[in-house]
């Protein structure tokens, strides 16, 4: 039903015969009961939803219970296994001539622990995340199920360094049940990993090497895909970690440099293992391509300790102030999380930063986001995530 209101622009003080006469006053030349019913009829045509019912709104789901998800995939991987299965040996670790596109069927477990995948389909489902299926599509396809579904936010997730498919399918479904993000989750699974052997494992070096190179590849695919998913119209929030980051920066800048702008509303970038001098000079197309950039850091992060040694130069993730980032140290509340082996670099499974990014969603200032507080002037970031 359309709400009839009264049209204020054709009166003024000095002329407000309009005004009286609608609203029945007898006085005309009452200014100040003129005024009273002017603030009336504001605080009555004015409301604006609470925040409680928008949010309600938005989460049209719960997430109370256990549940099958899809985690929509794209995944430049070659394919190995079995054509219908997400876990095993489905992908591998070198770049294919084309994209894999599809959706794993996840069951997430209501009891996990916050950021927890463990994975075993012959246990209690209430308790362990399972695979129950994949769907294969082609691009066309693919896009066509995102653009359909019913909400209009997309959530991208770029995984980093030494990820298999699996657990990075897994990591896309946990991110979707624990954020409860109401819309489509789709994970770009680019060929990191490493064999599972102990001498895979051991050789850490050679796989970091080999991943950077992947990821170096997949660039310009992704920013292929990143083009296609930006043109169906949706809102889209973009979630990077670790060495993801050399897959998806250069991507955002190349397309910024095309003419491309503002088609990610949140870029939320998760212990960048990219250069620190390289990603100042990339800055402005960043900048150009998101409504809004987080960037959460950490200079106790072993793994970006590391990787400054084997690179010879600091990483973005390791604190530093950018001009128009909001740069977050998560170092106080990012404890090692299951096994992380105390790295300190797992901040998508950590309840304090999910607990942020939830508040970064629902387009939260940071400054008014819960648990924040602000750095000292001579410290690299502009805030701390309050332990």
């Amino acid at each position: 039903m359309k709400t009839l209101r009264p049209n204020l622009s054709k009166f003024s003080l000095k002329n407000h015969s309009y005004l009286t006469n609608l609203l029945g006053i007898q006085n005309k030349n009452s200014s100040f009961l003129l005024l009273l019913y002017i603030l009336t009829y504001s605080l009555f045509f004015s409301c604006t939803p609470k925040i409680g019912e928008q949010i309600n709104k938005r989460i049209l789901d719960p997430f109370d219970e256990t549940k099958n998800l899809n985690v929509h995939f794209v995944t430049t991987r070659r394919e190995m296994g079995a054509k219908d299965r997400c876990e095993g040996n489905s992908f591998g670790f070198i770049t294919d001539i084309n994209p894999h596109y599809g959706i794993c069927i996840v069951n997430v477990p209501a009891k996990h622990i916050i950021g927890d995948i463990s994975l075993d389909n012959n246990q209690d489902k209430n308790t362990f995340f399972q695979f129950k299926g994949r769907v294969n599509t082609d691009d066309k396809e693919f896009l066509s199920k995102i653009k359909s579904s019913a909400s209009e936010e997309v959530l991208v997730f770029v995984h980093g360094f030494n990820v298999n498919f699996d657990e990075a399918v897994l990591r896309a479904g946990q991110i979707k049940y624990d954020l409860k993000f109401p819309g489509e989750v789709i994970v770009y699974s680019w060929p990191a990993g490493a064999d599972s052997g102990i001498l895979g494992q051991v050789m850490v070096k050679s796989t970091y090497d080999l991943n950077f190179t992947e990821a170096k590849i997949n660039r310009e695919p992704f920013a292929k895909f990143l083009n296609d998913i930006a043109g169906i119209g949706k809102k889209i929030h973009l979630v990077v970690h670790s060495m993801g980051h050399q897959v998806v920066l250069p991507s955002l800048s190349s397309l910024a440099k095309s003419g491309k702008s503002k088609y990610i509303q949140e870029l939320i970038l998760n212990a960048p293992d990219f250069d620190k001098n390289e990603f100042e000079l990339i800055l402005s197309d960043l900048n150009k391509s998101a409504e809004r950039i987080t960037l959460y850091c950490s200079p106790g992060d072993n793994a970006l300790v590391a990787s400054q040694k084997v690179n010879g130069a600091p990483r973005a993730g390791m604190c530093f102030k950018y001009s128009g980032v909001d740069v977050i140290n998560v170092n106080e509340v990012d404890d090692p999380v299951l096994g992380m082996g105390g790295l300190g670099h797992g901040y998508y499974s950590s309840r304090p930063i999910l607990t942020d990014i939830y508040q970064v969603l629902l387009g939260v200032s940071v400054e008014k986001r819960l648990f924040i507080r602000k750095s000292g002037p001579k410290n690299g970031e502009n805030f701390v995530l309050r332990k």
